[in-house]
């Protein structure tokens, strides 16, 4: 008995992790008016960070999609999204990444 009480438990997370296998963690999330504050703060590492982060959204898209846009040059990324939040503070990070990547393709 208790061995099919672990095989069906087994079963059963396996179902969970399958019902959340195309969710994700924005990790780089942030508000455009955090974004605004360390851009104004001269930040030297806000570009590099915003850089990096899409860089990496990018390629998850890339594997969730299946299409493999040409990819941006990152200082027009950082451009982008500094032009961006400041015209959209209320804003975030992954809308405009969501937003360049379709425009991408």
């Amino acid at each position: 008995m208790k061995k099919y009480f672990i095989i069906l438990s087994i079963v059963v997370c396996n179902l969970f992790a399958l019902s959340n296998a195309h969710a994700y963690l924005a990790v780089g999330y942030m508000k455009c008016e955090k974004v605004n504050q360390l851009v104004s703060e001269n930040n030297s590492d806000v570009k590099t960070m915003i850089m990096f982060w899409f860089s990496g959204y990018y390629t998850g898209r890339n594997y969730e999609t299946s299409s493999y846009p040409l990819k941006p040059d990152p200082e027009l990324i950082y451009i982008a999204t500094v032009n961006y939040c400041s015209k959209n503070p209320e804003s975030d990070t992954v809308d405009l990444a969501d937003y360049l990547y379709s425009s991408l393709l």
